[in-house]
């Protein structure tokens, strides 16, 4: 975000690591905190990648060396003294087993301070989890449900790909990548599935982030999907693609939870992780769960046709 601007006036501070599908799920609690302290500016530690789907006012690189005095126990520079002292009430999201992190802001908070392990608790939706603390804590939760709108601004992106590439709608959009490969869907099918969809009229992409070098080889690599393949450069441009799609297909992964938060209609292909904590929270998410955790059970056919339900104005079945 380019140099530190600290407020004058109060504000809240939250700390939240993790992976994309990770920050998107704890949008509600942004949202809340938000509502209960209108007009404060809201400082932010986490990674930089996904500091745009906040808007704070003001955002240090969770692996910032600045930031180690939170866990060294030595002190803090004075530059950054400010970012907590300024904060009126702080949520720091971490595993603190030894209280070190805890001890440390409490020497820099002056509001409130909250910490709360951001793992989930039994079959409790990591979003239920995540507001945990805020609701203990006595403050009003406005909607449960992960959202995030874009501004005119950027969906430029989206737009100038449609038109390059001139797609007509509906698009489908199909992300065969995960944070983990235990969480991918056999490639092959997922390739079997874009066909299959292109033979119904549909106009189909398959994404890849900038990260994920296996998966873009693989991609481009093909003769059947290079023409297909694309990978957008900037988070809002992925979230600017994501909203203008009348479907996305994926595994449990951040780009399926974003497309949710968006309100596009998704369908979440979940193995090994339990949907029951991890599914997208969007009326317009549907989840198939593999039987007995294994992926390869899912065949192609019944991703289709919960995917031709989904666009023909089908009800999704949501949360298993």
């Amino acid at each position: 975000m380019g140099a530190l601007e600290i407020s004058k006036s109060s504000s809240i501070g939250v700390k939240r690591s993790g992976a994309l599908g990770d920050f998107v799920l704890t949008l509600p609690a942004f949202a809340a905190l938000r509502l209960a302290f209108p007009g404060a500016p809201l400082h932010l530690i986490g990674d930089p990648r996904f500091f745009s789907l906040a808007r704070p006012d003001a955002a240090l690189d969770h692996d910032s060396p600045g930031l180690i005095p939170l866990y060294s126990g030595t002190p803090l520079a004075p530059e950054l003294r400010p970012f907590f002292a300024d904060c009126t009430f702080f949520l720091a999201y971490a595993v603190d087993p030894e209280g070190q992190l805890g001890a440390a802001l409490r020497r820099l908070v002056e509001g409130e301070l909250l910490v709360w392990n951001p793992r989930p608790a039994g079959d409790l939706h990591i979003t239920t989890h995540l507001l945990e603390p805020l609701r203990r804590h006595g403050l009003p939760i406005p909607d449960p449900i992960p959202r995030f709108s874009l501004l005119a601004a950027e969906r430029i992106y989206a737009q100038a790909c449609w038109q390059e590439r001139r797609l007509a709608p509906p698009l489908v959009l199909i992300h065969p990548g995960s944070g983990g490969r235990r969480k991918c869907w056999p490639w092959d099918r997922f390739l079997a599935l874009a066909q299959r969809c292109r033979q119904q009229g549909l106009a189909v992409l398959l994404l890849h982030g900038p990260a994920e070098t296996d998966l873009a080889a693989q991609l481009e690599g093909d003769p059947q999907c290079c023409d297909l393949t694309l990978c957008p450069p900037g988070l809002l441009d992925l979230a600017g693609l994501l909203e203008s799609a009348a479907l996305f297909i994926g595994n449990d992964s951040g780009p399926g939870h974003l497309a949710a938060a968006l309100g596009t209609p998704t369908l979440s292909l979940f193995g090994p992780t339990d949907p029951r904590i991890w599914s997208p929270l969007h009326p317009q998410a549907r989840v198939i769960r593999a039987a007995d955790g294994q992926l390869e059970a899912i065949a192609v056919e019944e991703v289709f046709e919960a995917a031709m339900e989904i666009l023909r104005g089908g009800a999704p079945t949501g949360r298993p």
